[in-house]
């Protein structure tokens, strides 16, 4: 599949917006959905000395959620050409719902919740990028995606600063922990309900007539896709190790755990900004490789500071690492929809980036994990996440060239 340089803001054959009247309907439950993408992972750090798991549990909680992020992505296309993007998000969130709720019945619940919250959560990440543009239109998509993104941004910053005080109300026991996890199921529930009348919508929203058949073996043969697949998934890495082990990192440099907690929260607050304002830059310009850079240098700084800088700086250096976690990833996620010619080719790429990418992404939780247990401090494990982000700086970049795919 061959590159055209055209301006990423607007695609060819792109259906016009649709239903003025049902459009805030449609936005809340777009905004409920968001929401909801990253509340089951990021309620998890914060109790994870609480929930008294083994080691193999520790790492099975906070790796698996990538393995299926990764596994899940093609069978979500599947289910997209199926159902249509509204059902299938209606399916995905049930499967959310379900997911979150059996987290509160113990160690193997948890696990299990963690299977199908995670599977749900991966459906969902394919088809909100193609959802997105063929509800509101390609013309709107840096302040759609920045939405999007910002939703992202503030399930997680929920996530993290309401875990701790929910568990403490709940009687701060390991039972309290599970219990508090389960109650996430309220949100995802919420946002099944508001999102029901969408299912109405869905016809029209499989794989477009005329598509090449060969679409799917092509697009992994474009470099252009390969880089933004790259820079995705070394990014969700990155975020998916400070999720479960930036509190305990903070700890073990003498932080209380409410005092961890509370960075935390803030970290996640900072990446809610640069959740939003990311897109909305990044739409403005043709070429996005200064944006590529500019992210991957502060989280290349913030993880580094967060070990090495003085102990009393930590909120700068969580909160920069937070901005640049925040805009990378909302950047990686336009990247899906201003570097392709269609929406059919948007969803092929975003499937691809979040199937290889969180592949990719699964070997950070685990050997993160596995390097802390073995030397007994942080220094190989931060040290390691700073040379892959040197990495990714140079595969990255090609990624935000003035092409369409």
């Amino acid at each position: 599949m061959r590159d055209e340089r055209l301006h990423p803001a607007v695609a060819a054959n792109d259906p016009p917006s649709r239903e003025a009247s049902g459009l805030p309907l449609l936005w809340l439950g777009f905004i409920l959905v968001s929401l909801n993408l990253r509340l089951i992972f990021a309620t998890v750090g914060p109790l994870l000395q609480d929930l008294a798991l083994g080691f193999a549990s520790t790492l099975l909680v906070t790796t698996l959620p990538l393995l299926l992020l990764g596994v899940f992505s093609i069978p979500g296309v599947r289910l997209r050409q199926a159902l249509g993007e509204e059902r299938a998000l209606l399916f995905a969130l049930a499967l959310l719902t379900l997911g979150c709720g059996l987290r509160g019945f113990g160690e193997t619940a948890l696990i299990l919740g963690t299977v199908l919250g995670g599977a749900g959560i991966a459906v969902m990440n394919v088809i909100m990028p193609a959802l997105a543009r063929k509800r509101f239109g390609a013309r709107r998509m840096g302040m759609v995606m920045g939405v999007y993104a910002l939703m992202l941004g503030a399930g997680a910053v929920l996530g993290a600063g309401a875990s701790f005080p929910l568990f403490r109300w709940m009687g701060a026991d390991s039972e309290a922990a599970y219990r508090s996890l389960g109650l996430w199921a309220a949100p995802a529930l919420l946002a099944l309900l508001v999102w029901l009348p969408q299912a109405r919508q869905a016809a029209g929203a499989g794989k477009p007539p005329g598509a090449p058949a060969g679409a799917v073996a092509q697009v992994y043969r474009n470099r252009t896709a390969w880089s933004i697949t790259l820079f995705f998934g070394l990014q969700v890495l990155n975020l998916y190790v400070f999720l479960p082990w930036m509190p305990t990192i903070l700890m073990d440099r003498g932080m209380t755990q409410e005092s961890a907690a509370l960075v935390f929260s803030l970290s996640q607050l900072s990446l809610m900004a640069g959740s939003f304002l990311l897109p909305l830059s990044a739409s403005r310009r043709d070429d996005q490789r200064p944006h590529i850079a500019v992210t991957i240098s502060m989280c290349l700084a913030g993880t580094l500071g967060l070990l090495y800088a003085p102990a009393g700086s930590a909120l700068f250096w969580a909160m920069l690492l937070g901005f640049g976690q925040g805009g990378s990833l909302s950047l990686g996620a336009f990247l899906f929809i201003a570097k392709s010619a269609s929406i059919d080719t948007a969803t092929r790429i975003s499937a691809m980036a979040q199937t290889v990418g969180y592949l990719i992404a699964m070997a950070g939780p685990l050997s993160v994990g596995y390097l802390y247990q073995k030397t007994g401090d942080w220094n190989v494990p931060v040290l390691m996440l700073a040379g892959i982000l040197i990495v990714e700086l140079f595969v990255a970049l090609p990624a935000g060239r003035n092409v369409r795919i």
